[in-house]
């Protein structure tokens, strides 16, 4: 979920979430990659989310959510109301006890009354490559923080058929200069998962045959990562490299204020 949108954007996104909270599509790995790889960057980091209040901007699923530590408090915004309910109620009944999550405006997004609030750590996964202007939304996003909080960020990297729903094209450069400008440091970055390679242009399209089959490849890689656990699926990406030639297609990063 982005600041920007469009109607066919959302359809895409309703057509993926809405509905969609059972423990097998929350095993597909185009949800666990991401999940994995912010656990794995939060390690690196020496960030616990024990304790901490979470906020995940665009939460899609809440697949991350169901990987925090129960003494975490919960809270993001998503564009759809129902999901955001089916969200909220699903992890409610896993055991969740503080879980704050609410619909938002595009048109209003800056003045929502959770981004009035500071928070332990603040996750945009897969969202700045939607920004036509990422440093202008992460120097908002900044006053967001705790004097301690960190900023996690995933973005997709090497992209081997351009996606029609992104509008920058990320590296390590391009992401540092969003931080400085914004206000933030950078305290950890990595660029993994090598995985989905060279199917990437597969995951590309929204509907076909290309769909369905990047739909089976998910589930096919999902359920091992899944199982494994993120430290253990990291430590078989350098294989993964050696023996395909794959590059890495995200990254992720860590940051904190600059005060």
């Amino acid at each position: 979920m982005r600041p920007e949108t469009n109607m066919a954007s959302q359809e895409v996104f309703e057509r993926v979430y809405r509905g969609r909270q059972s423990a097998f599509r929350h095993l597909a790995y185009m949800r666990m990659a991401k999940v994995l790889l912010t656990l794995q960057v939060l390690d690196r980091a020496g960030v616990s989310l024990a304790g901490k209040a979470v906020f995940d901007y665009g939460f899609g699923a809440g697949t991350f959510f169901r990987h925090c530590p129960a003494s975490a408090r919960l809270v993001g915004v998503e564009l759809d109301p129902v999901n955001v309910a089916d969200v909220q109620r699903n992890l409610q009944q896993r055991g969740f006890p503080s879980v704050r999550l609410e619909a938002i405006q595009i048109e209003q997004w800056e003045r929502h009354p959770l981004l009035q609030e500071q928070y332990d750590v603040f996750l945009c996964s897969h969202v700045l490559e939607h920004l036509p202007d990422p440093a202008a939304f992460l120097s908002r996003i900044r006053r967001c923080l705790k004097p301690e909080g960190v900023f996690v960020g995933l973005v997709p990297l090497n992209e081997r058929r351009a996606n029609p729903h992104h509008v920058q094209i990320c590296d390590r450069a391009k992401i540092q200069g969003w931080l400085e400008q914004a206000g933030l440091r950078p305290r950890c970055y990595m660029e993994s998962d090598p995985w989905t390679y060279w199917s990437q242009p597969l995951f590309a399209y929204d509907t076909g045959w290309r769909h369905k089959a990047a739909q089976v490849l998910s589930l096919a890689l999902g359920v091992p990562s899944t199982l494994l656990g993120h430290r253990a699926w990291q430590a078989l990406s350098p294989w993964c490299v050696r023996l395909t030639g794959s590059k890495p297609t995200q990254a992720a990063f860590v940051a904190n204020r600059v005060d």
